[in-house]
């Protein structure tokens, strides 16, 4: 089976991924101070095509530092790739290309289905496809860390809150207050926004990934959620095999 190497340069982390056919077979993350680790993976991948998509202006150092090492060119996702789904974003060459990705990964796993996709990393994308296979666009939110940052830096006594600890329904202390705030106003978003298009679409699968999908899994309530954290890596190893 022929290899395919997907790199997704986020806002925080590189990733990568080694694909086998559908399966992942090796990965690797790291941040863009040290490109090491990405350097030694790309090194003995053996891939024979190559995608990356970029939400980073730091994915050029990335690119420069693994293109070299490869026997294929290094591809990159951008709004002229051509797509397994139809775009219906008025304007798609503004659009994220994590997010074009996130929502082919989703589509491969659930083809046929409505799909409102989340990436809950340092923005929170919440992207709608409907069942023939179209992008039809979606929202772009605070994601939680950045909330609890926010809320810390424009204000002069509110503490920075650790993502990780309890996050009760009714904040007990000033550290809790914030986090459930933090936390379960994203959720509520998140809920509230496959209520409503599930009111007009009548069925919905609702995909999470990003750093923060299996902590906003935990409080959806009755919404049936699915994790998928190579959601990106998917699509794009998705989108490789469409184009090859």
């Amino acid at each position: 089976m022929k290899k395919h190497l997907c790199i997704d340069c986020g806002n925080t982390h590189a990733k990568a991924a080694l694909f086998d056919g559908d399966e992942v077979v090796a990965e690797v993350m790291t941040g863009y101070d040290d490109l090491s680790p990405v350097v030694h993976f790309v090194r003995g991948s053996g891939a024979c095509a190559a995608l990356m998509s970029s939400t980073s202006h730091r994915s050029a150092a990335v690119a420069a530092a693994v293109s070299p090492l490869l026997s294929c060119p290094l591809g990159e996702l951008t709004h002229l790739t051509p797509l397994p789904l139809t775009i219906g974003y008025r304007t798609p060459a503004t659009l994220g290309r994590d997010r074009i990705a996130a929502a082919v990964g989703a589509w491969q796993l659930f083809t046929g289905s409505n799909l409102l996709v989340v990436d809950a990393g340092t923005c929170i994308t919440l992207d709608v496809v409907t069942a023939t296979g179209v992008y039809l666009g979606g929202n772009i939110a605070p994601g939680v860390e950045m909330r609890l940052k926010a809320m810390h830096d424009y204000t002069s006594r509110l503490p920075l809150a650790d993502i990780s600890g309890e996050v009760p329904l009714v904040g007990y202390d000033t550290d809790t207050a914030l986090r459930s705030g933090a936390v379960l106003g994203a959720a509520a978003e998140v809920e509230g926004t496959a209520r409503a298009i599930k009111a007009v679409t009548g069925q919905l699968k609702v995909m999470l990934t990003g750093g923060s999908a299996e902590l906003l899994s935990q409080y959806l309530g009755e919404i049936n959620v699915g994790v998928e954290p190579h959601l990106v890596l998917r699509g794009l190893n998705a989108i490789i095999g469409y184009n090859e």
